[in-house]
């Protein structure tokens, strides 16, 4: 099998896990990129589209959209984190439940994310490379000041739930404040949506969709809600990628910090919420942190060769041109 091929089983696979993450109401997509090392590809790949790069598209111009833009790249990951969360969205739906109705096995799902989590931030603070003294300082602040923006945010109560299609721009508004969440590490889409009372509702679609049981107007809103996700990613895009090319240490640590900051919404016990005792659920919870993390850490140990290759090739590309 040649080397094209395997990247594009890597990619696909990254995607699944991103799309995974991006089900999971406190955990991001985002946070999945950076670790595995395409978060920087990600974000140049996606601020390139342009109406440009949908004529080409439409025109079926598959040579000249690979070399213009990272198109196969944004394919495959694509395609990987649509069956990633198309799958998990409905998975995690049965094995979360709804906000009203925790499933026991709630506590189960939140620490293997949240060992996840831990160990990731780990990996992401290892990435960043202050110059001097100064800027490290820099740096800690911004770490800080993330991880308390994300604390705070993760704490916000949720407002009462859609029991019914919300209008067309709604669902548009919303696509795009939760994709430019998803994005970003630490900060998760799913969660904002949770915030706005639209993740059991968007996230219930998939689930009737798989059951016949859609509606047209449920599906209309979902389709809004989906245009959005593509115009946020577009726009916000373009911003990630100014802020990892002029300040990539800073940018970082901020992440970081976002990513430790919104283990809040991930602690396996929130409030009252779950009715299976303490006592009898806390061993495993921990042994499931403990054994997430060492996962992550595993596997960052056996990929990490090829993926910093992969990120030099990228900085070699970004310095020639």
């Amino acid at each position: 099998m040649g080397p094209l091929k395997i990247n594009a089983i890597r990619h696909f696979l990254c995607g699944i896990a991103m799309g995974a993450a991006d089900a999971v109401p406190g955990i991001s997509g985002g946070t999945v990129a950076l670790v595995l090392g395409i978060y920087r590809r990600l974000v140049d790949a996606v601020s390139q589209v342009n109406v440009e790069a949908f004529r080409l598209l439409m025109k079926r111009q598959w040579r000249t959209l690979a070399e213009r833009f990272d198109f196969w790249f944004l394919l495959v990951l694509l395609c990987g984190i649509a069956c990633g969360l198309l799958t998990f969205v409905v998975v995690l739906h049965e094995l979360i439940g709804e906000a009203d109705h925790p499933a026991s096995t709630r506590p189960f799902v939140y620490a293997v994310f949240f060992g996840a989590i831990v160990a990731s931030g780990f990996l992401v603070a290892k990435m960043v490379r202050a110059v001097s003294t100064g800027h490290l300082i820099l740096c800690t602040l911004g770490s800080v000041g993330g991880a308390a923006f994300a604390w705070w945010l993760t704490g916000l109560p949720a407002l009462e739930a859609f029991d019914s299609a919300p209008n067309p721009i709604v669902s548009f508004l919303l696509g795009s404040i939760a994709i430019c969440a998803m994005i970003l590490p630490g900060i998760s889409g799913s969660y904002l949506l949770l915030v706005f009372g639209a993740y059991h509702y968007f996230s219930g679609v998939p689930k009737a969709l798989a059951k016949g049981e859609i509606v047209l107007g449920d599906l209309f809103a979902f389709a809004c809600f989906a245009l959005g996700c593509l115009v946020g990613l577009l726009s916000f895009s373009k911003v990630l990628k100014w802020l990892l090319h002029q300040h990539e240490a800073l940018t970082l640590s901020i992440m970081g910090g976002f990513m430790i900051g919104a283990l809040r919404k991930l602690w396996p016990w929130q409030g009252d919420e779950v009715e299976t005792p303490f006592a009898n659920e806390a061993p495993i919870c921990f042994g499931l942190m403990v054994l997430a993390a060492i996962v992550v850490l595993v596997i960052d140990y056996l990929a990490r060769p090829n993926l910093d290759e992969e990120i030099e090739a990228d900085h070699s590309s970004q310095r020639a041109s």
